[in-house]
């Protein structure tokens, strides 16, 4: 009979560094998958879709007169927002004299103010993020890529500011920050070109990106959360909501770790289809090998194991109003992750 702590155990190995059986591990032909023409990630239908949305401001601050963000601020632009009564000091040439006419009363027209966010961006470029549970579909990190690719192109469109930061054990070499919509083809091929880095320090890395910029926004953090656990990711969503970011993470993850049935197969059943006596787990960052002899219940307590974890995630999230959104690379930037977008409150 095992101790009582080592199911969790066992799933925290094979969580923490993107485990999968040995056998069934195939380096090359993962390298051989990757895209490796000079296409952008997201073609010309995809794009003319995103054109329609636009990144929700939250309470992150915007700043600036390019964008087309509504601000809370009045100004004397051309669109009209609301009435006010004229007040000593108001400017007397804004005073509308057609409700003056009916009312008897001098109210002064408010014009909006639109204005630009800030949009950063911290892609998980580490080793488990380069890895796929089946050869038909996209590596974690390609769908990482586009999703980040898809967001940055509607923040572009609307005029924000982005800037695109890959990261491993460290923060990698930044992207931006760059305006404007002809920014989008560097931004894109900027994405296809980066290359995983290693290991993962995830939680170190959000602190040092949040400790080293006084222009605070809109913070996306797209990683498949192998490194850490909830409780540490928590702690550092709430240090940046303390210092003024708004953040949203993106939960990429490959239905072969978190789904019931993918999960069963891989670790109760070889290639060919007939039982495994045993595993080897290997951690796609460091090598380090865990072997298992699976038993009945291997499965139901691995699935168990991931549950929690996830749940853990959300919690801590919705514990500091950070928007989380968990996307399968199943998925691609079609209208199910766009309508899960649209749910957490990321797009609008």
């Amino acid at each position: 009979m095992q101790p009582a702590g080592w199911r969790n155990a066992t799933f925290g190995s094979m969580r923490s560094r993107g485990w999968r059986p040995f056998s069934k591990r195939t380096p090359a032909s993962i390298d051989a998958l990757e895209p490796a023409t000079g296409e952008l990630l997201l073609d010309e239908r995809t794009l003319a879709r995103l054109r329609r949305l636009s990144l929700v401001a939250g309470r992150a601050r915007t700043e600036g007169l390019a964008g087309e963000h509504r601000s809370r601020r009045r100004g004397t632009s051309p669109e009209f927002a609301d009435f006010k009564r004229y007040s000593q000091g108001d400017d007397f040439r804004r005073i509308d004299w057609n409700t003056y006419a009916r009312l008897d009363s001098l109210f002064v027209r408010l014009s909006e103010v639109t204005t630009e966010l800030s949009v950063h961006f911290l892609l998980d470029s580490s080793a488990s993020m380069d890895w796929r549970g089946n050869n038909d579909r996209s590596t974690k990190y390609t769908a990482a890529r586009c999703l980040t690719g898809a967001l940055a192109y509607i923040a572009l469109w609307g005029f924000d500011r982005v800037s695109i930061v890959p990261f491993a054990e460290a923060l990698g070499r930044p992207f931006g920050p760059v305006q404007g919509r002809s920014q989008v083809v560097p931004v894109l091929r900027h994405l296809q070109r980066l290359q995983p880095m290693g290991g993962t320090a995830l939680t170190p890395v959000i602190g040092a990106y949040a400790h080293g910029r006084t222009r605070r926004g809109l913070l996306f953090l797209v990683s498949d959360l192998l490194s850490g656990e909830p409780e540490e990711l928590q702690a550092a969503l709430h240090d940046l909501r303390a210092r003024g970011w708004q953040t949203a993470v993106l939960h990429i993850v490959d239905d072969a770790e978190v789904a019931t049935d993918a999960a069963a197969a891989w670790l109760t059943r070889d290639d060919d289809g007939t039982g495994v006596a045993s595993l080897e787990l290997v951690d796609r960052e460091s090598g380090a090998i865990l072997r298992l002899a699976p038993d009945d219940d291997l499965a139901a307590r691995y699935t168990a194991g991931v549950t929690a974890w996830l749940e853990g995630l959300e919690a801590a999230c919705a514990a500091e109003q950070a928007a989380y959104a968990r996307v399968s690379t199943a998925w691609g930037v079609d209208d199910l992750t766009v309508a899960l977008l649209h749910e957490r409150g990321v797009v609008a």
